[in-house]
């Protein structure tokens, strides 16, 4: 019998982007926030590149497969540009979400960061690294260091 713990991990599924979507819409009634063709797609895509990056990094600890899935979830959110405007915003709100429901810390920059993915200023490596950094420093405070 192995003494190893399970990664258990939440995800999100395209009604949950649908329904944020709806939310983004009625909260900016004048910016034109709804799917562009083939954008449902482009949010399984999304969602498929956050599963593939948590079974890429196996063997890693739990807490750096969920930031690595929660890196290419925003990162691609964006990228790929489901919406024909508040893909930012999308992609800000379902990382917010995405680390609260995995019991991960939040970062207080979220939109500065979507802006630098964005911009081509941040890789999903650099989103990754920068999610591992508030991530050791939220453990840091909690220990007291």
């Amino acid at each position: 019998m192995s003494s190893k713990k399970t990664c258990r991990i939440w995800y999100p599924t395209l009604r949950v982007f649908e329904r944020i979507v709806e939310g983004l819409g009625e909260l900016y009634p004048g910016d034109p926030i709804q799917w562009k063709g083939g954008g449902r797609e482009q949010a399984e895509q999304a969602i498929a590149a956050a599963r593939w990056a948590f079974q890429f990094s196996r063997g890693q600890p739990c807490y750096e497969r969920k930031l690595a899935a929660a890196a290419a979830l925003f990162y691609e959110t964006i990228t790929l540009h489901p919406l024909t405007d508040g893909n930012k915003r999308l992609a800000t709100i379902m990382l917010w979400a995405f680390l609260r429901v995995n019991s991960l810390p939040r970062p207080r920059r979220i939109a500065e960061a979507a802006l630098r993915v964005a911009g081509g200023e941040w890789s999903q490596e650099e989103v990754y690294q920068w999610l591992l950094r508030v991530y050791r420093a939220s453990r840091a405070r909690k220990r007291g260091d």
